[in-house]
């Protein structure tokens, strides 16, 4: 807009105020907000201390979910650029920086918080590619220390996020190397049971950072626990989409996190 640099601060924010409804008219449903890399700092910063809401990596039919169950508290450290959270049987790392962008789909007239997604420039960088089951070796970037565990990559072949396991020798490590290469949708049937099983720790990635999450996974139809969880659904994987209908970003963007506001 001509002139914006020299408008008044009431004068931008009435602009601002009107850019929903314009978006709204001319049917775009992704709309950036306004705010600056200490917004979004502090939103997520503040959304993790408070325990408020649940941010989320990963693609449809693969993600994990972070949040602290009740009763329990979520310690944040920020250093420079870098983010670190962790809550029990979880933890949550993001490198907050200039190449990230807040975005919305939802009106900002709902009368509920809305769902925000931290967006990450394609020239960033994504995560490395594995069409098939792979052996990636010691995890030299995990958030909760184990020793003598292998990090296992479980070859979605997605862009936008990928999907681990990290396991100590046992049934499961054996089986994920038994086979290796073979794509997710073929080698899930083999390694299912050992999975549910072992209940191995559960690692998400994205150009924005990862999730680890611990705890026993639900069997097939049982209710997800409360606090730290993952989800890894061939059905949903199987529309191929990175996001939820509804909210598709931008080519020039990588999907980081979503942040879902409490219930």
């Amino acid at each position: 807009m001509a002139g914006w640099g020299t408008q008044s601060a009431s004068s931008r924010s009435a602009i601002w105020d009107q850019i929903p409804n314009r978006l709204s008219h001319l049917g775009v449903t992704c709309r950036r907000l306004p705010w600056t890399l200490d917004d979004i700092k502090e939103f997520v910063t503040t959304t993790l201390e408070a325990g408020r809401g649940t941010w989320v990596m990963g693609v449809v039919g693969a993600v994990a979910e972070f949040r602290a169950a009740e009763g329990d508290t979520t310690q944040v450290v920020m250093n420079g650029d870098q983010m670190l959270a962790r809550t029990a049987n979880a933890a949550l790392e993001m490198t907050l920086n200039d190449d990230i962008r807040a975005l919305t789909f939802d009106s900002h007239n709902a009368s509920s918080a809305p769902r925000i997604v931290l967006a990450v420039k394609r020239e960033r960088g994504r995560p490395l590619l594995s069409h098939g089951i792979k052996d990636l070796g010691v995890d030299a970037r995990a958030l909760i220390q184990e020793p003598r565990t292998r990090l296992f990559d479980l070859g979605l072949g997605r862009k936008e996020a990928r999907f681990c396991v990290r396991v100590g020798s046992g049934a499961a490590h054996d089986a994920l190397r038994s086979i290796q290469g073979v794509r997710l949708e073929h080698a899930l049937t083999e390694i299912a049971a050992t999975l549910l099983a072992e209940s191995p720790t559960r690692v998400v990635e994205t150009a924005l950072g990862r999730i680890e999450v611990q705890g026993k996974i639900p069997p097939p139809g049982a209710v997800s626990p409360d606090g730290p969880h993952s989800h890894l659904l061939p059905d949903y994987l199987a529309t191929h989409r990175a996001l939820p209908t509804g909210m598709d970003l931008p080519r020039a963007y990588l999907p980081g996190a979503i942040f879902y506001p409490p219930r």
